[in-house]
């Protein structure tokens, strides 16, 4: 095979691979971050979160830590929070309310769940149940 055939038959390939690579669109809607601001003397929070029937795996949020989490689908994601006899659920992501938006922050506090789309302007959703 000569120089010209070797070129060819990489411009060739080149070409089905970019063309392929077009096809290909990133699922990736947004970011959710649930962040543990509980007392730093609280027990680690307990978080599970599903969309529909698929659970995603779930976390032991210590005090200060960020769990993240890729949103894939136009769907609701819910989460639910545990930490000592204190429980909470509520819809981590929603179409409608996150259109547009590339992150979205949950703060847990000794008085409940806040949302943020920009990580400094807090605004309360949902409070701590007990048993």
């Amino acid at each position: 095979m000569d120089a010209r055939s070797i070129f060819v038959l990489f411009l060739v390939s080149v070409f089905i691979f970019s063309a392929a690579g077009l096809g290909v669109q990133d699922k990736h809607l947004a970011t959710i971050h649930v962040i543990n601001s509980m007392p730093s003397d609280s027990e680690p929070m307990i978080l599970s979160c599903k969309t529909g029937n698929k659970y995603l795996e779930m976390q032991t949020l210590p005090v200060g830590d960020d769990y993240q989490f890729g949103v894939q689908e136009k769907a609701v994601y819910s989460c639910m929070g545990v930490t000592g006899r204190q429980f909470a659920s509520w819809n981590a992501f929603q179409p409608k309310r996150d259109k547009n938006r590339q992150t979205v922050f949950w703060l847990g506090k000794e008085d409940g769940f806040f949302l943020s789309w920009d990580n400094s302007s807090w605004v309360r959703k949902q409070k701590w149940q007990t048993e």
